[in-house]
């Protein structure tokens, strides 16, 4: 048994490309500072007294830069390539980060919070996009969830220590470890990245041409952002409400909170690079999605049939970071794989705004209910909207099913 899980192990991680192994590595050292957003909202709370109402705008202001960002930033992918993208996001957003320091005011919160996310979320589909040039077409599931395992790794050693650091020195050391970080990082890129084209599938002269069909007129593709953006409005309250719900609701210390959320992290480093090894290879990748959407609806509903206590939010960390392990990389590659070389960025572009638009909405959604319905009327909302996504994709499922039928037929 242990042999075969230690091979298992093995065959994961074998054969991915060494500039992945270095683009993971430059997106660990970034992650691992990027924690800001994940503590803003009780910073807001607890050091500058805003309201529920008041940080979900701020929230939102951050969603609204972040769609713009998705937008230009695979804009200028399919314009300047995603190199230039990618070396100017980190290293632009981490000044920022230094400046946002000194803003103490609700509006000057809010511009702020816009500029971040439009230059550090231009980063998502550049970063997206250079997944296929750096790790080649055949293994871009698998290198997609190596990326993310360096987020979310990165993620959770910058939440543990960042639960620490605010506890000990205050929120405001945050802010420099999140720019510095985004610096490092930039740098690292320079020195060790070299940008690489995408190898053509057919690259001879006389070799038929890729036709650059839009992003924008592929029905079916839309219909599944839409429901990758309904998953998305569920996603985002695990890291801008829930952080406040349980410092409210459940008493936990900044710390804890730090703690919980690296928990997710933990699992997803245990659990993620060996299992979508397993999933890739699995015909029916539409149907596993749909099981992450379930679990990320029922981490949030999980409160109110267990009650509001520290069990019931280690369960629900534990559904959410199994759907999130599930859903997120076999998403991401159906997205990539629905584009050609020609399209990358307006694809992964579209992909990113879709859970760009849901940064705006989840938080003012998300903190107004809570405010004036409280958090489990919250729950029980966002359970229904993984529950749209869910049937929605399983009508996309059969349509997909049904066109592969036809498409054997006609052969």
């Amino acid at each position: 048994m242990y042999q075969t899980i230690r091979q298992l192990y093995i065959d994961s991680f074998s054969g991915l490309t060494k500039d992945i192994w270095l683009l993971s590595f430059i997106t660990f050292i970034n992650r691992s500072g990027s924690v800001v957003f994940f503590f803003l909202s009780i910073y807001l709370a607890i050091e500058l007294n805003f309201s529920k109402i008041d940080i979900g705008y701020i929230m939102a202001s951050h969603g609204v830069g972040s769609v713009a960002g998705a937008f230009v930033g695979g804009w200028l992918t399919d314009k300047i390539g995603y190199y230039r993208v990618m070396f100017w996001s980190l290293l632009l957003v981490g000044f920022l980060f230094f400046t946002l320091y000194l803003v103490k005011t609700f509006w000057m919160f809010c511009l702020m919070g816009f500029l971040t996310s439009l230059i550090g979320d231009a980063f998502r589909p550049a970063g997206m996009a250079s997944i296929v040039a750096y790790g080649g077409k055949e293994l871009q599931t698998r290198s997609m969830s190596l990326y993310r395992l360096a987020i979310n790794l990165g993620i959770g050693l910058g939440s543990a220590v960042a639960g620490i650091l605010a506890g000990v020195f205050g929120y405001g050391v945050l802010f420099f470890v999140d720019g510095g970080t985004c610096v490092l990082a930039a740098v690292l890129f320079l020195i060790f990245m070299k940008e690489k084209k995408e190898i053509q599938e057919n690259p001879k002269d006389d070799a038929p041409k890729i036709i650059k069909h839009s992003a924008y007129k592929d029905g079916w593709y839309l219909v599944f952002v839409f429901c990758w953006f309904l998953n998305a409005m569920v996603f985002i309250q695990i890291f801008h409400v829930l952080p406040l719900f349980c410092k409210e609701e459940l008493m936990m210390s900044e710390t804890g909170v730090g703690l919980l959320l690296s928990f997710n992290c933990v699992l997803i480093a245990i659990i993620e690079m060996p299992l979508i090894f397993i999933l890739a290879k699995k015909r029916d990748q539409m149907g596993y999605i749909i099981w992450g959407v379930v679990l990320i609806g029922m981490s949030l509903v999980i409160f109110n049939i267990m009650g509001f206590n520290i069990y019931a939010a280690i369960v629900s960390m534990t559904l959410f970071s199994i759907g999130e392990i599930i859903n997120f990389p076999l998403s991401s590659s159906l997205a990539l794989s629905r584009s050609n070389p020609n399209n990358r960025g307006q694809f992964m572009g579209l992909f990113s705004m879709a859970f760009s638009v849901g940064l705006i909405l989840a938080p003012l959604i998300g903190f107004r209910i809570a405010e004036e319905y409280g958090y489990a009327v919250l729950w029980n909302f966002m359970g229904g909207l993984a529950g749209v996504a869910t049937i929605t994709l399983i009508f996309l499922r059969k349509r997909e099913q049904q066109v592969a039928v036809l498409s054997k037929q006609s052969q």
